[in-house]
């Protein structure tokens, strides 16, 4: 349903969730599977590097809680307590740490992005006849294809697609592939 409209005793009781597929949303899923095609190391090491930083963003956000907490239950003056001097201490110390792990990380990542971004032109094009032929099933029914079907078309089709050692040349084999769907 393009626009549904229901009853307002009908909408009180229900969510409508619209998972529609948008264009950016389908160049960065076609994206991954480009890069992971033609360089599954490259894709690999974004993938680690994501969660990892998720996971040194967790431990600091921890780590903060943690430090909160203390603070929090801590009696009397706590510049005389040495216990919670020495945890604030080491807290401080690991956060620094995390802090520069995630710095690097973004570095990285962004490294890696430039990589990735070489292979757009593929996914922009894949995404464009996406929604070119689902465009048209306005005209026929059977002209409809689901994204499972076309992503299964797109990954042959980046099978198929010619080697050559010139990236320029790989990409533009790459297109003139997909665009055989």
């Amino acid at each position: 349903l393009s626009n549904p409209s229901y009853s307002p005793e009908l909408m009180g009781k229900v969510t409508l969730v619209n998972y529609c597929l948008t264009r950016e949303g389908l160049n960065d899923q076609l994206l991954n599977r480009v890069v992971c095609h033609e360089k599954p190391e490259l894709e690999e090491q974004f993938s680690q590097i994501v969660d990892n930083m998720a996971s040194n963003t967790n431990l600091l956000v921890a780590i903060e809680n943690s430090l909160l907490r203390e603070l929090s239950s801590a009696q009397g003056n706590i510049l005389d307590n040495e216990d919670l001097i020495s945890t604030l201490e080491q807290a401080k110390k690991k956060a620094t740490e995390i802090k520069r792990k995630i710095s690097e990380a973004q570095t990285a990542k962004e490294e890696i992005n430039k990589a990735r971004s070489l292979y757009k032109p593929v996914s922009r094009r894949g995404s464009t006849l996406y929604f070119a032929s689902s465009g048209l099933s306005i005209i026929d029914p059977m002209y409809e294809m689901s994204l499972e079907s076309f992503l299964k078309q797109f990954v042959g089709a980046l099978d198929q697609a010619d080697e050559d050692d010139s990236l320029e040349v790989r990409l533009q084999n790459l297109i003139d592939s997909c665009m055989q769907l």
